[in-house]
């Protein structure tokens, strides 16, 4: 069992105790009802959405590790006690949580997630007080995307005593999902206001700054996607990986690319992923992400991309005339033609 004890800190948002920086994001004071854990059932998980911009606003930039998360809690009864608690966040490039929302995050974009605290044990903050969890593992932010922290309670028991996070009034950025019996599964629309937290932070400057990535059809090169990236600089830089996705969930690396070690100069690079079989990809969309490892095996990951793209005219689906009515190829007057790829022609037989 391990005992956390409160951490009593400054108002300010911004502060540093030796050379780690603590940031807070939100100051208001609603009550975020179920989070981070809903003590009233066996199982719940907090989802908690907190944009670039509100990072930045407290002075947390790319490379910075997070060590450590604060939540300010509210009327928990001294020594409430939930077992199995794990803390897990991801870069996500949503703003907002879907309505309904997975407990899976499905619908979300995300990369890098990572544990951050597994498999604790958390005993309830007498009076309203910041509560302080350290990090087993911490979690580096790529200075772009937004950050989802998420909270899961696995005790599987109940009981009275529980209290809330306070928070701020902001709608679909904060859900939570909850169960008796077993794990909750089901998409679910509760919303919550979201909690205000204070962060933990070092610098650990990213291996190399990216500069650019982006990617394009080459549709006269058999149906070939070009991506192009540049680096501003680059530090003990092996080499970067490629990884590409037809849904956004389910990722392959295609290909490595060697680093240049150390620079400091502008450098770019380029590869054509060739032969893509643009007929079996649904939605129009292919998504691609790049990362970079260095010498001792560490690892980034950086935004994800989607390349519009269009399926291969290959067949007509259908032919219609003006009044959308169905008609064959011999039809006589003007005819509507969709083809596979959405793409919609006319022709005129006499």
């Amino acid at each position: 069992m391990k005992y956390l004890l409160s951490l009593l800190l400054f108002s300010a948002t911004t502060f540093s105790i030796l050379s780690q920086q603590i940031s807070q994001i939100g100051s208001d004071f609603d009550n975020c009802g179920g989070t981070p854990a809903y003590g009233l059932y066996d199982y719940s998980q907090s989802a908690m959405l907190y944009l670039a911009s509100e990072l930045e606003g407290v002075g947390i930039s790319a490379g910075n590790s997070i060590t450590a998360i604060q939540f300010q809690f509210n009327s928990w009864d001294n020594g409430y006690e939930l077992n199995s608690q794990t803390i897990k966040m991801a870069h996500v490039s949503e703003s907002s949580l879907p309505d309904p929302g997975s407990p899976d995050y499905s619908s979300l974009t995300i990369s890098n997630s990572t544990t951050v605290k597994e498999e604790f044990d958390f005993r309830g903050f007498n009076g309203i007080t910041w509560g302080q969890f350290d990090f087993d593992t911490p979690f580096v932010w790529d200075g772009t995307s937004n950050i989802l922290v998420t909270w899961e309670n696995r005790d599987g028991s109940w009981d009275s005593g529980y209290g809330w996070l306070e928070g701020r009034s902001i709608s679909n950025r904060c859900h939570i999902w909850y169960k008796d019996d077993n794990y909750p599964t089901a998409s679910s629309s509760t919303d919550r206001d979201l909690p205000n937290i204070r962060l933990h932070t070092s610098f650990n400057p990213l291996p190399i700054t990216l500069n650019s990535f982006s990617g394009k059809l080459l549709s006269g090169l058999g149906n070939s996607i070009q991506l192009d990236w540049s680096t501003a600089s680059e530090k003990d830089n092996n080499y970067f990986t490629l990884w590409r996705s037809f849904d956004g969930q389910t990722w392959e690396d295609i290909t490595k690319v060697s680093g240049a070690g150390n620079s400091t100069e502008l450098l770019t690079y380029q590869y054509i992923d060739r032969n893509i079989i643009l007929k079996s990809i649904e939605n129009n969309t292919i998504y691609y992400r790049l990362s970079q490892t260095d010498y001792d095996g560490t690892t980034e990951f950086f935004q994800i991309i989607p390349v519009e793209i269009q399926a291969a005219k290959t067949h007509v689906v259908s032919r219609t005339n003006l009044m959308g009515q169905e008609v064959d190829q011999n039809h006589k007057g003007l005819i509507i033609e969709t083809w596979n790829n959405g793409v919609t022609s006319k022709t005129y037989n006499k």
